[in-house]
């Protein structure tokens, strides 16, 4: 049993109640859309009406693989709660032979939420096979490799996002801790750079992280405006602080750092 069996083997397997006087005719249409899966997500409305017709067909065509595919994408469309349900009818679509490149999509997604970022990375892959200029799943993608520390195929990605969408915060965020994390320190603050011009205010942790950059390129001076500035922002962003110390003791500002310190303490002490 692989990992992935593992952690839905609990999950309720899907059932249904025979809807007396319906027939195959009355449900065709179970089609799985093509193209771009997150235009396909279900409102909650058809979401709900799907799961109960596509659960009812099958309880009489149970070999239907789109009506399997189908209902795994209305489950998908309810939300994370949802999801076992939705994962044990994609599985099934694809034991009874659904080949729909949608489906990776889905399956990629779930993974993620799931915490099975390897799986997520896989599936994702699988589906740019097929619509390789996918956008909002190429950024997905890059996202995962980042946080699986695989720097250089998630650079190769943020440099192609930026060439399609110059104007994206998110892409240039990501971008500017890829490079930093590759030892690209220029290109990580040019990533800033642009970053700046776009967002009056970085999220939680952002300047921080371009101090860090900037202490990695042995400017502590830089740094700690960097660092002081994340805690005029963002008061309790523990690292920022800790890193401030380290840098004002290399500065030889004692007394600073001594107050630096006490800051600290008052924040564990809460």
């Amino acid at each position: 049993m692989n990992e992935r069996s593992r952690h839905w083997d609990t999950a309720v397997v899907v059932g249904g109640v025979l809807i007396a006087g319906l027939t195959l005719r009355a449900y065709r249409g179970f089609d799985v859309p093509s193209g771009n899966p997150t235009r396909n997500r279900l409102p909650l409305w058809q979401a709900r009406s799907t799961v109960n017709s596509a659960t009812a067909y099958l309880h009489s065509n149970p070999d239907d693989f789109n009506a399997w595919s189908q209902l795994a994408i209305a489950y998908f469309s309810l939300g994370p709660d949802s999801y076992p349900d939705a994962m044990n009818a994609l599985e099934k679509a694809r034991a009874l032979g659904s080949t729909s490149e949608a489906l990776y999509y889905y399956a990629g997604v779930m993974d993620e939420a799931l915490g099975l970022p390897e799986y997520a990375i896989n599936e994702l892959s699988k589906f740019l096979r097929h619509h390789p200029d996918d956008y909002d799943t190429q950024m997905h993608l890059a996202n995962l490799l980042t946080q699986q520390k695989k720097y250089e195929d998630a650079f190769r990605y943020y440099q192609e996002l930026a060439k399609r969408d110059p104007r994206d915060p998110t892409l240039w965020f990501n971008f500017a801790l890829v490079c930093k994390e590759k030892g690209d320190l220029d290109g990580s603050l040019a990533a800033f750079g642009k970053l700046h011009q776009l967002v009056k205010e970085l999220p939680e942790g952002g300047l921080y992280q371009e101090g860090e950059v900037w202490r990695l390129k042995g400017s502590d001076d830089q740094a700690i405006a960097f660092y002081q500035q994340e805690i005029s922002h963002h008061p309790s962003f523990m690292d920022a602080y800790v890193s401030l110390e380290a840098a004002q003791r290399r500065r030889g500002l004692t007394k600073e750092a001594r107050e630096t310190r006490k800051t600290i303490t008052a924040l564990k002490a809460k």
